[in-house]
């Protein structure tokens, strides 16, 4: 019996998990896989730490290796061999060796393609020689071999000078600072877009000791979590002597005989005198081998597969990020560059491709009879980033996103310790809880904090997936000791908030509504505003126009206020608040909310 022949194209994430299960499930397939890098399979997450120098050896990335893997799932794997074009009627593939420069065919029953993605840039750059990317090891190590060149060079230039203000042969630390009221700056590493590669890199920056600014084009860092998450890592990045410049665009910049960018025009009329220029505008789907066969792709660029990952030939598949993957949520298609998505349709694809073959009668059918075949039906888009020690979570919709398909989108915000409090080492968690008002379910979930935010977020990330109501959070049973959790985590107090307001127990009103109430002065006439906090918590910062009335004073000063007025209340997180707004309501208050997140929402300035 002739046996199968199944080509992959690409050798990352999705194509070698394909590999390696398609080979587990038949001894009997042929697998060839063509990739155009000199490596496979590595972690491609952990780049940014082998540029930072935490993670030493390239070799720590590679999670195998061509011989190895090769070897041990018998693969015919060629690397630096790029595919040019794919004949989907005829079923082959031309291929270049790009060693060589030799270029032939090859023949395939089934394909898959699993091309992931290219980094974005800007189209007027001309591919200076310190503009850097970092999609592959080699970039990787480029960027890095470039930092440590830019070291030497400046060391080179003022050695003085490098000892008493750091290493930018341009300006001090000083220099970069606040920009407000500058028209030029001098940074050593420039980072377009702050996105996740972008942020991820400043830690190797900072490592170099790198002054480092970063420019925004829209209105906050990473544009697809809420401000009620960035706005406190941005100040935890403005702390760490890190320059954001949002609303910022670049119109124009100038190069030297190097062919080096050596001044950067921005759209504020700021100039920026960068050392490096690191691209992190994003990425766009690798969709040029499909777009020119006649494959379909989607408005965001990428591939489009039915739940089996078949695209509309039979007998051709992709997975990975060069797919638009249906958001479960919003039911839109959306780009997901998530290595965890990536491999899980690798596995999916491979065992469809599988049970293709067997029910053609070509592989000794299963005795139990045909199966199912695997699908995959979408994502929630769960992710996680790391900034130093700062963690940022995020799983289903931003309240932002909701609010676009969902009029009834509703969100909790609270801020709860890590652990226990008495215990020593409790780190403050930000987290936002984006749900439905009418029917309860859980829309999205935002983190932002030192600990346990992976733990928070993978909680409501399987909460979403199973279509949880947020108030069954209350009923939750999670794992507690003092140095890792508390009696009441703070999953079960969204639960409990979230049963308090659907049982008419609390009202809220969101941070940015009462901001908006307070510069309308007209509004701002008809409310009180209640600081429940003691006194000195007041000293230290509070919203305009707030009376300090302390919790445990209030019902004896309750003749101070206006029972006929609007009322809020707040505190740090909310608890106290809570308290004095059931204290007003049983008091006769009509009109009483507490403010969503309290003062820790409003001031949204925690690390320090």
């Amino acid at each position: 019996m002739t046996k199968k022949k199944v080509i992959i194209i690409g050798a990352v994430a999705a194509g070698t998990s394909a590999a390696a299960k398609l080979r587990r499930l038949s001894e009997d397939i042929e697998i060839t896989i063509y990739e155009k890098d000199r490596y496979i399979s590595y972690a491609s997450c952990g780049l940014p730490y082998f540029v930072s120098g935490r993670i030493s050896s390239m070799e720590d990335l590679l999670v195998n290796s061509v011989d190895s893997f090769s070897k041990r799932f018998d693969l015919n794997i060629k690397i630096m061999h790029e595919v040019t074009e794919i004949n989907p009627e005829e079923k082959f593939l031309k291929i270049r060796d790009m060693t060589s420069g030799d270029e032939f065919d090859d023949y395939f029953d089934y394909l898959l393609i699993t091309t992931g993605t290219n980094p974005s840039g800007l189209p007027f750059f001309k591919n200076e020689k310190n503009i850097c990317y970092l999609k592959t090891i080699e970039d990787a190590v480029i960027l890095r071999d470039f930092i440590d060149l830019l070291i030497k060079e400046n060391s080179s230039d003022n050695e003085e000078e490098s000892k008493k203000t750091g290493i930018n042969s341009h300006g001090s630390k000083e220099a970069v600072g606040n920009v407000s009221d500058k028209k030029e700056i001098t940074a050593n590493a420039l980072v377009i877009g702050a996105g996740f590669i972008g942020l991820e890199l400043l830690e190797a920056f900072s490592n170099k000791k790198l002054d480092t600014v970063i420019i925004e084009k829209t209105s906050q860092i990473l544009p697809n979590f809420d401000t009620e998450v960035t706005d406190y890592a941005e100040d935890y990045l403005n702390r760490k002597g890190i320059t954001i410049l949002k609303n910022c665009d670049i119109v124009s910049y100038s190069a030297d005989s190097r062919q080096r960018i050596i001044s950067i025009h921005t759209s504020e009329g700021l100039t920026i005198k960068p050392d490096l220029v690191f691209m992190g505008i994003g990425v766009r789907p690798e969709n040029r081998l499909a777009g020119n066969c006649g494959i379909k792709t989607g408005e965001r660029g990428g591939i489009i597969v039915d739940e089996n990952l078949k695209t509309g030939f039979d007998y051709i598949y992709a997975a990975g990020d060069c797919v638009e993957v249906n958001d479960l949520l919003s039911e839109q298609n959306k780009i997901f560059c998530l290595a965890s998505i990536a491999s899980k349709q690798g596995r999916i694809a491979a065992k469809n491709i599988f049970d293709d073959i067997k029910q053609a009668g070509k592989i000794i059918k299963n005795p139990s009879g045909p199966a199912e075949k695997y699908s995959f039906k979408g994502s929630i888009g769960t992710s996680i980033i790391k900034i130093f020690d700062l963690q940022i979570g995020k799983t289903g919709l931003s309240f932002k996103e909701s609010k676009k398909i969902n009029k009834n989108t509703a969100r909790i915000e609270i801020h709860f310790p890590s652990h226990a409090g008495y215990y020593p080492g409790a780190e403050m968690i930000h987290m936002v809880t984006i749900f439905d008002k009418v029917t309860g379910k859980i829309l999205g979930f935002e983190a932002v904090g030192k600990e346990s935010v992976d733990k928070k977020t993978d909680i409501m990330a399987v909460s979403i997936f199973n279509k949880a109501d947020i108030r069954s959070l209350a009923k939750y049973e999670l794992a507690y000791h003092p140095s890792c959790g508390a009696a009441k985590d703070s999953i079960n107090i969204i639960g409990m908030i979230a049963e308090n307001l659907f049982d008419g127990e609390v009202e809220f009103i969101d941070c940015e509504d009462l901001k908006a109430i307070i510069e309308d002065k007209k509004p701002a006439k008809d409310y009180q505003i209640v600081d429940v906090r003691n006194p000195g918590e007041f000293k230290a910062g509070h919203i305009e126009g707030a009376v300090l009335m302390p919790l445990n004073t209030l019902r004896g000063s309750l003749e101070k206020l206006d029972k006929t007025r609007k009322t809020v209340v707040y505190c740090k997180t909310g608890y106290r608040a809570y308290v004095a707004y059931k204290m007003l309501k049983n008091y006769g208050f009509a009109d009483v909310k507490c403010l969503n997140g309290s003062y820790l929402s409003w001031k949204r300035e925690q690390f320090l």
